[in-house]
Protein backbone atom coordinates (compact mmCIF):
# COMPACT_ATOMS: atom_id res chain seq x y z
CA UNK A 1 0.00 0.00 0.00
CA UNK A 2 2.77 1.93 0.71
CA UNK A 3 5.00 1.67 -1.97
CA UNK A 4 1.71 2.58 -4.03
CA UNK A 5 0.84 5.58 -2.22
CA UNK A 6 4.36 7.02 -2.99
CA UNK A 7 4.51 5.89 -6.80
CA UNK A 8 1.19 7.80 -7.51
CA UNK A 9 2.96 10.81 -5.40
CA UNK A 10 5.79 10.46 -7.91
CA UNK A 11 3.68 10.50 -10.77
CA UNK A 12 1.85 13.87 -9.76
CA UNK A 13 5.03 15.14 -9.02
CA UNK A 14 6.51 14.71 -12.71
CA UNK A 15 3.34 16.41 -13.76
CA UNK A 16 3.68 18.99 -11.92
CA UNK A 17 7.58 19.20 -12.93
CA UNK A 18 6.23 18.77 -17.04
CA UNK A 19 3.35 20.70 -16.70
CA UNK A 20 4.22 23.76 -14.66
CA UNK A 21 7.79 23.80 -13.61
CA UNK A 22 9.49 23.77 -17.20
CA UNK A 23 7.46 25.70 -19.24
CA UNK A 24 7.86 28.60 -15.69
CA UNK A 25 11.83 27.96 -16.03
CA UNK A 26 11.85 28.16 -19.56
CA UNK A 27 9.78 31.64 -19.68
CA UNK A 28 11.84 32.83 -17.30
CA UNK A 29 14.77 32.08 -19.47
CA UNK A 30 13.14 33.46 -21.60
CA UNK A 31 12.68 36.65 -20.88
CA UNK A 32 16.15 37.52 -19.26
CA UNK A 33 17.92 36.28 -22.44
CA UNK A 34 15.22 38.72 -25.05
CA UNK A 35 15.86 41.50 -22.28
CA UNK A 36 19.75 41.15 -22.56
CA UNK A 37 19.47 41.05 -25.73
CA UNK A 38 17.48 43.98 -26.16
CA UNK A 39 16.42 43.49 -30.15
CA UNK A 40 12.13 42.84 -29.63
CA UNK A 41 12.24 43.08 -33.26
CA UNK A 42 14.27 39.76 -33.67
CA UNK A 43 13.78 38.17 -30.29
CA UNK A 44 10.82 39.35 -28.32
CA UNK A 45 9.96 39.03 -24.60
CA UNK A 46 7.37 36.70 -23.45
CA UNK A 47 5.27 40.16 -21.88
CA UNK A 48 5.23 40.89 -25.85
CA UNK A 49 3.91 37.73 -26.52
CA UNK A 50 1.15 37.35 -23.89
CA UNK A 51 0.37 41.23 -25.29
CA UNK A 52 -0.28 40.06 -28.77
CA UNK A 53 -2.14 36.91 -27.25
CA UNK A 54 -4.22 38.75 -24.56
CA UNK A 55 -5.37 40.59 -27.63
CA UNK A 56 -6.76 38.02 -29.95
CA UNK A 57 -9.30 40.46 -32.54
CA UNK A 58 -6.50 42.98 -33.15
CA UNK A 59 -6.08 43.86 -36.21
CA UNK A 60 -2.62 43.50 -38.26
CA UNK A 61 -1.16 44.96 -41.36
CA UNK A 62 -4.82 44.97 -42.39
CA UNK A 63 -4.47 41.00 -43.45
CA UNK A 64 -6.67 40.20 -39.99
CA UNK A 65 -6.62 39.57 -37.00
CA UNK A 66 -5.13 36.13 -34.79
CA UNK A 67 -8.57 34.92 -33.94
CA UNK A 68 -10.33 35.46 -37.20
CA UNK A 69 -7.22 34.07 -39.60
CA UNK A 70 -7.28 30.96 -36.82
CA UNK A 71 -10.86 30.56 -37.05
CA UNK A 72 -10.35 30.39 -41.14
CA UNK A 73 -7.77 27.83 -40.79
CA UNK A 74 -9.69 25.54 -38.32
CA UNK A 75 -13.01 26.03 -40.68
CA UNK A 76 -10.80 24.39 -43.78
CA UNK A 77 -9.11 21.81 -41.82
CA UNK A 78 -12.16 20.80 -40.09
CA UNK A 79 -14.21 20.16 -43.92
CA UNK A 80 -11.34 18.69 -45.32
CA UNK A 81 -10.57 16.41 -42.75
CA UNK A 82 -14.39 15.47 -42.58
CA UNK A 83 -14.13 14.55 -45.96
CA UNK A 84 -10.61 12.49 -45.95
CA UNK A 85 -12.43 10.41 -42.23
CA UNK A 86 -15.02 9.53 -44.45
CA UNK A 87 -13.59 8.30 -47.72
CA UNK A 88 -10.58 6.55 -45.60
CA UNK A 89 -12.96 4.94 -43.27
CA UNK A 90 -14.93 3.86 -45.52
CA UNK A 91 -12.67 2.57 -48.33
CA UNK A 92 -10.54 0.93 -45.80
CA UNK A 93 -13.68 -0.94 -44.51
CA UNK A 94 -14.08 -2.35 -48.20
CA UNK A 95 -10.08 -3.09 -48.67
CA UNK A 96 -9.95 -4.39 -45.65
CA UNK A 97 -12.93 -7.05 -45.77
CA UNK A 98 -12.56 -7.94 -49.82
CA UNK A 99 -9.12 -8.67 -50.18
CA UNK A 100 -9.64 -8.92 -53.97
CA UNK A 101 -10.18 -5.29 -54.00
CA UNK A 102 -7.55 -4.84 -51.93
CA UNK A 103 -4.91 -6.68 -54.38
CA UNK A 104 -6.35 -4.56 -57.17
CA UNK A 105 -6.39 -0.90 -55.15
CA UNK A 106 -3.35 -1.44 -52.66
CA UNK A 107 -0.40 -1.00 -55.69
CA UNK A 108 -1.58 2.47 -56.51
CA UNK A 109 -2.48 3.89 -52.46
CA UNK A 110 1.54 2.54 -52.14
CA UNK A 111 2.15 4.61 -55.03
CA UNK A 112 0.47 7.27 -54.07
CA UNK A 113 1.13 7.53 -50.31
CA UNK A 114 4.17 8.50 -50.20
CA UNK A 115 3.65 11.65 -51.70
CA UNK A 116 3.94 15.22 -49.46
CA UNK A 117 0.56 16.72 -49.65
CA UNK A 118 2.50 20.33 -50.23
CA UNK A 119 3.83 18.42 -53.44
CA UNK A 120 -0.17 18.37 -54.61
CA UNK A 121 -0.44 22.35 -54.12
CA UNK A 122 0.93 23.47 -57.32
CA UNK A 123 -1.59 21.03 -59.65
CA UNK A 124 -4.14 21.99 -57.08
CA UNK A 125 -3.78 25.54 -57.97
CA UNK A 126 -4.06 24.56 -61.84
CA UNK A 127 -7.32 22.31 -61.16
CA UNK A 128 -9.13 24.24 -58.87
CA UNK A 129 -7.48 27.72 -59.28
CA UNK A 130 -9.24 30.22 -57.34
CA UNK A 131 -12.50 28.12 -56.96
CA UNK A 132 -14.03 28.49 -53.69
CA UNK A 133 -16.41 26.53 -51.57
CA UNK A 134 -19.42 29.36 -52.63
CA UNK A 135 -18.68 28.17 -56.35
CA UNK A 136 -18.85 24.48 -55.40
CA UNK A 137 -22.12 24.87 -53.90
CA UNK A 138 -23.64 27.21 -56.33
CA UNK A 139 -23.88 30.33 -54.84
CA UNK A 140 -23.91 33.51 -57.07
CA UNK A 141 -23.42 35.64 -54.22
CA UNK A 142 -20.34 37.01 -52.46
CA UNK A 143 -19.89 34.83 -48.98
CA UNK A 144 -16.99 35.95 -47.37
CA UNK A 145 -16.37 33.02 -45.36
CA UNK A 146 -17.04 30.35 -48.25
CA UNK A 147 -14.68 32.06 -50.29
CA UNK A 148 -12.18 32.05 -47.57
CA UNK A 149 -12.64 28.18 -48.21
CA UNK A 150 -10.91 27.43 -51.42
CA UNK A 151 -11.15 23.94 -52.88
CA UNK A 152 -7.45 23.57 -53.83
CA UNK A 153 -6.94 24.04 -50.16
CA UNK A 154 -9.68 21.38 -49.12
CA UNK A 155 -7.99 19.50 -51.64
CA UNK A 156 -4.26 19.33 -50.02
CA UNK A 157 -5.82 19.21 -46.64
CA UNK A 158 -8.03 15.52 -47.60
CA UNK A 159 -4.56 14.16 -49.38
CA UNK A 160 -2.90 14.80 -46.34
CA UNK A 161 -5.48 13.25 -44.21
CA UNK A 162 -6.80 10.17 -46.30
CA UNK A 163 -3.67 8.40 -46.28
CA UNK A 164 -3.23 7.53 -42.49
CA UNK A 165 -7.05 6.98 -42.36
CA UNK A 166 -7.31 4.73 -44.91
CA UNK A 167 -4.02 2.65 -44.10
CA UNK A 168 -4.89 2.13 -40.35
CA UNK A 169 -8.37 1.63 -41.58
CA UNK A 170 -7.15 -1.97 -43.59
CA UNK A 171 -4.95 -3.05 -40.90
CA UNK A 172 -7.71 -2.81 -38.58
CA UNK A 173 -10.34 -4.17 -40.44
CA UNK A 174 -7.98 -7.25 -41.97
CA UNK A 175 -6.48 -7.82 -38.27
CA UNK A 176 -9.46 -8.98 -36.82
CA UNK A 177 -9.25 -12.35 -34.60
CA UNK A 178 -11.41 -14.77 -37.43
CA UNK A 179 -12.25 -16.25 -33.24
CA UNK A 180 -14.57 -13.21 -33.24
CA UNK A 181 -16.06 -13.78 -36.23
CA UNK A 182 -16.16 -17.92 -36.01
CA UNK A 183 -18.24 -17.17 -32.47
CA UNK A 184 -20.49 -14.61 -34.01
CA UNK A 185 -21.16 -17.43 -36.64
CA UNK A 186 -21.98 -19.87 -34.29
CA UNK A 187 -24.00 -18.18 -32.40
CA UNK A 188 -26.37 -17.18 -35.34
CA UNK A 189 -25.75 -13.61 -36.36
CA UNK A 190 -25.59 -12.66 -40.11
CA UNK A 191 -22.79 -10.72 -41.78
CA UNK A 192 -24.66 -7.24 -41.30
CA UNK A 193 -24.67 -7.70 -37.78
CA UNK A 194 -21.07 -9.58 -37.41
CA UNK A 195 -19.82 -6.22 -39.45
CA UNK A 196 -21.59 -3.66 -36.56
CA UNK A 197 -20.87 -5.55 -33.62
CA UNK A 198 -18.05 -7.57 -34.19
CA UNK A 199 -15.35 -6.43 -36.80
CA UNK A 200 -16.15 -2.76 -36.70
CA UNK A 201 -15.77 -2.20 -32.88
CA UNK A 202 -12.48 -4.77 -33.56
CA UNK A 203 -11.07 -2.33 -35.70
CA UNK A 204 -12.05 0.95 -33.82
CA UNK A 205 -8.85 1.31 -31.88
CA UNK A 206 -7.03 1.32 -35.61
CA UNK A 207 -9.71 3.15 -36.71
CA UNK A 208 -9.14 6.11 -34.15
CA UNK A 209 -5.38 6.06 -34.52
CA UNK A 210 -5.89 6.87 -38.01
CA UNK A 211 -7.79 9.39 -37.54
CA UNK A 212 -5.93 11.31 -34.63
CA UNK A 213 -2.92 10.93 -37.05
CA UNK A 214 -4.64 12.46 -40.10
CA UNK A 215 -6.48 15.08 -38.40
CA UNK A 216 -2.73 15.89 -37.10
CA UNK A 217 -1.26 15.67 -40.79
CA UNK A 218 -4.34 18.22 -42.03
CA UNK A 219 -3.49 20.63 -39.06
CA UNK A 220 0.16 20.96 -40.51
CA UNK A 221 -0.60 20.72 -43.90
CA UNK A 222 -3.19 23.74 -44.20
CA UNK A 223 -0.50 25.45 -42.08
CA UNK A 224 2.60 24.90 -44.77
CA UNK A 225 -0.29 25.65 -47.68
CA UNK A 226 -1.51 29.00 -46.03
CA UNK A 227 2.21 29.75 -46.83
CA UNK A 228 2.43 29.02 -49.82
CA UNK A 229 2.60 31.96 -52.46
CA UNK A 230 -1.24 33.13 -53.17
CA UNK A 231 -2.91 32.32 -49.65
CA UNK A 232 -4.56 35.65 -48.23
CA UNK A 233 -5.67 34.53 -44.88
CA UNK A 234 -5.05 31.71 -42.26
CA UNK A 235 -2.90 31.55 -39.29
CA UNK A 236 -0.49 30.58 -41.26
CA UNK A 237 -0.05 33.13 -44.19
CA UNK A 238 -0.43 36.12 -40.92
CA UNK A 239 2.36 34.32 -39.60
CA UNK A 240 4.60 34.50 -42.72
CA UNK A 241 3.39 37.98 -43.22
CA UNK A 242 4.34 38.86 -39.65
CA UNK A 243 7.82 37.92 -40.70
CA UNK A 244 8.22 39.55 -43.63
CA UNK A 245 6.94 42.98 -41.84
CA UNK A 246 9.50 41.99 -39.30
CA UNK A 247 6.96 41.82 -36.55
CA UNK A 248 8.35 38.94 -34.88
CA UNK A 249 5.67 39.19 -32.16
CA UNK A 250 2.91 38.51 -34.03
CA UNK A 251 4.74 35.93 -36.22
CA UNK A 252 5.75 34.04 -32.15
CA UNK A 253 2.04 34.43 -31.53
CA UNK A 254 0.69 32.57 -34.21
CA UNK A 255 3.46 29.33 -33.86
CA UNK A 256 2.27 29.66 -30.06
CA UNK A 257 -1.50 29.51 -31.61
CA UNK A 258 -0.40 26.60 -33.91
CA UNK A 259 1.37 24.78 -31.02
CA UNK A 260 -1.66 25.12 -28.85
CA UNK A 261 -4.54 24.19 -31.32
CA UNK A 262 -2.65 20.64 -32.23
CA UNK A 263 -2.11 20.22 -28.91
CA UNK A 264 -5.76 20.44 -27.95
CA UNK A 265 -6.66 18.20 -31.57
CA UNK A 266 -4.34 15.80 -30.18
CA UNK A 267 -5.81 15.82 -26.80
CA UNK A 268 -8.92 15.81 -27.82
CA UNK A 269 -8.25 12.71 -30.42
CA UNK A 270 -6.65 10.81 -27.20
CA UNK A 271 -9.82 11.46 -25.02
CA UNK A 272 -11.72 9.62 -27.50
CA UNK A 273 -9.11 6.86 -28.15
CA UNK A 274 -9.68 6.27 -24.71
CA UNK A 275 -12.77 6.41 -24.36
CA UNK A 276 -14.09 4.20 -26.98
CA UNK A 277 -11.41 1.36 -27.01
CA UNK A 278 -10.91 0.75 -22.81
CA UNK A 279 -11.37 -2.68 -23.62
CA UNK A 280 -8.00 -3.24 -25.35
CA UNK A 281 -5.39 -5.17 -23.91
CA UNK A 282 -7.27 -6.52 -21.25
CA UNK A 283 -8.55 -9.30 -23.42
CA UNK A 284 -8.17 -12.57 -21.92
Amino acid sequence: MEKQTSKLRFIEISKIIGWVIVPAALLVIWQVGAARAGKPWLLPTPVQIFSQLAHPARIHFASGSLASNTFISLLRVLIGFAVAALGGVMLGVLMGSLRRLRHWIEPTIEILRPLSAIAWLPFAIAVFKLNSLRHLLGIEQYQPILDQIQLGMLFVIFIGGFFPILVNTIDGVSGIRQQYVLLARSLGAGRRQIFWHVSLPAAMPHILTGLRLGLARCWMVIIAAEMMVGADSGIGYLLMYAADNSAMDVTISCMVIIGTVGGLMNLGMRRCLQKYTSWKGKEI
